[in-house]
């Protein structure tokens, strides 16, 4: 790349950043979610966005606003030859549009791994063959002279020993971590960052030229199990997992890698969320999860065995190599013993699915949040006796909906690395949040939203909440303890610093219980789980308006399962 193709890129990356920045602020000041796709992609939607940012009337979003404008124009101004004024008569704001998309395109491109190359084992896999092929497509968004091919024979480039391996769970390996990694080395300033394709679809490897050599981290994603296998072996540095560590797993690593179930170890990177969806003339509104097993599984073929038409049922699933498979497998059938039927219709596309599905009066299928479009969402509920919650980006949030799970990463404490673990910490961040949340996965950052029914609680709390938000984020506890899980100290800090940002709102905690024991001792027990929240906030300046235990009122789900009973178990956050 010449110096000059150089300074464009960096110039256009700057701008990128600026409007990440932008969406990160309006978000806070005019409280409404904000896709980075639309900000970047859809200048209509961008422009917009601009002039209600300068309506906000904050200082911070003004000079923002304008420097982005400014950017805009300068980019304009400094790369049109004259000839686009010519014939085509292009307006200055499809000019504009071109060279946004671009730099929406040279940083999409570093952080979605767009660019693939080839990647062979050397040296019990530390040294790695990196193949010099350029996609033709992809270096004219970066820069207008293509790269040279390949030629067979020449030189190799020697990576060394990787920064870190992560090795784990496909659902976090096959996009997310790759894209989070990519963000991260670039964060750290590394330049040529590219996602290299390893021997199977599921290894891939993030190379980059960092201090003058080129470094880079190996993903491996053959399933959440071999995380605690290959910490076990010493064959990774970090392990992700879409499901919680086993207490087998736990103990045959304690010795070599601590208690991976402390704070410090296992680190949650964001949720996930499935949505049930059939036709729109379908007239069952909610199932439970033991009825989706049955019809899932083949047991139940005809929707009037749940009360519903005389028609047979038609199973939609995704393919076996897709992540909403995986999680549905493991969130439905697999705590069943049950299995897919076999003659449910696979499908590759999640659209193609979820159009399917809206064409079919018979048909039901499971889909990610984003690709619901014109099919009928379905409330879910852990039992048939229990709450049935409809899906949403709030509720897999606050883990209230039923098949929302949480994602892992899990770092070792003992010989630790100290690249994997500032990795670990940016995937915590507003940043690497925001990227959990770009593909498809429900992230941290903290949103506010209405309860999906008032009248679940009693009324002594809607009374207290009349006028509050509910915020996006439920604490949640350590069994039969009022000790907060990992989750629940990394949202303290997520918490503080929202207060601060949106001071001078107060905030309201209300404990709840799981219903095994004593009635007295869950009241107890739950005020007590309200009141440590209160105290963790108070040491960190935070001064809550109300704490109140109100027991084992409003379960989510049935307190005879230890599922159901970690659901009960909570302090909900509301804002007022």
């Amino acid at each position: 790349m010449s110096p000059k193709s150089h300074k464009h890129m960096h110039y256009n990356v700057a701008l990128v950043d600026k409007l990440w920045n932008l969406k990160r602020l309006c978000e806070t000041h005019l409280k409404m979610h904000i896709p980075l796709n639309m900000v970047l992609k859809d200048e209509e939607y961008r422009t917009e966005l601009l002039e209600k940012a300068l309506l906000a009337n904050n200082d911070e979003l003004t000079q923002l606003v304008w420097d982005v404008r400014h950017m805009e124009d300068a980019i304009v101004t400094a790369t049109h030859t004259g000839d686009e004024f010519k014939p085509r008569k292009k307006t200055r704001y499809s000019i504009k549009l071109n060279f946004i998309a671009a730099a929406a395109c040279s940083l999409l491109l570093i952080l979605s791994g767009y660019l693939l190359r080839s990647f062979l084992p050397l040296d019990a896999g530390e040294v790695f063959v990196l193949q010099a092929i350029t996609d033709t497509r992809v270096t004219s968004a970066v820069n207008p002279v293509a790269a040279p091919k390949y030629v067979p024979g020449s030189p190799v480039v020697r990576a060394g020993k990787p920064l870190f391996r992560v090795h784990g769970s496909n659902t976090v390996g096959e996009k997310l971590t790759p894209r989070l990694v990519e963000s991260y080395l670039m964060a750290r300033g590394a330049t040529d960052i590219k996602t290299e394709q390893g021997r199977t679809e599921t290894e891939k490897a993030v190379t980059a030229q960092l201090n003058g050599r080129i470094e880079f981290i190996e993903i491996h994603a053959h399933g959440s199990s071999t995380a605690f296998t290959d910490l076990l072996q010493g064959s990774a540095e970090l392990g992700m997992s879409s499901r919680r560590i086993k207490e087998q797993e736990r103990e045959l690593l304690l010795a070599k890698s601590g208690d991976l179930t402390e704070a410090g170890s296992e680190h949650i990177i964001g949720l996930d969320g499935l949505a049930i969806i059939t036709n729109t003339k379908n007239p069952l509104t909610k199932l439970s999860i033991p009825q989706l097993v049955k019809i899932f599984s083949g047991e139940i073929t005809n929707w009037s065995a749940l009360g519903g038409r005389d028609l047979p049922i038609n199973l939609y699933a995704r393919d076996e190599n897709s992540g909403t498979w995986d999680s549905f497998k493991s969130m439905v059938l697999e705590p069943a013993s049950a299995s897919l039927a076999l003659t449910a219709k696979r499908i590759e596309s999640s659209t193609v699915l979820s159009d399917s599905v809206a064409k079919d009066e018979g048909g039901i299928g499971f889909i990610g949040l984003p690709y619901v479009r014109r099919a009928k969402l379905m409330a879910i509920s852990a039992t048939k006796s229990s709450k049935a919650i409809l899906p949403t980006h709030f509720t897999v949030s606050t883990e209230d909906y039923p098949l929302a799970r949480r994602l892992y990463f899990y770092l070792p404490q003992k010989n630790i690395n100290n690249d994997a673990e500032d990795f670990v910490r940016f995937s915590a961040t507003e940043r690497g949040q925001s990227i959990v949340e770009d593909i498809g996965l429900v992230s941290q950052n903290i949103k506010t939203g209405q309860p999906f029914n008032n009248n679940f609680y009693p009324e002594e709390m809607r009374s207290l909440t009349a006028r509050s938000q509910r915020l996006s984020i439920n604490f949640r506890f350590k069994d039969g303890s009022d000790e907060l899980d990992t989750k629940g100290i990394s949202d303290l800090d997520r918490l503080v610093k929202y207060v601060e940002i949106n001071s001078p709102k107060r905030v309201q905690l209300f404990g709840f219980s799981d219903s095994e024991g004593d009635k007295a001792e869950n009241l107890a027990l739950s005020l007590r789980r309200a009141q440590v929240v209160e105290q963790q906030l108070i040491a960190r300046g935070i001064y809550p308006l109300v704490a109140r235990g109100l027991g084992e009122v409003a379960p989510l789900a049935s307190s005879k399962s230890e599922g159901g009973r970690r659901m009960n178990r909570r302090v909900e956050v509301w804002i007022l």
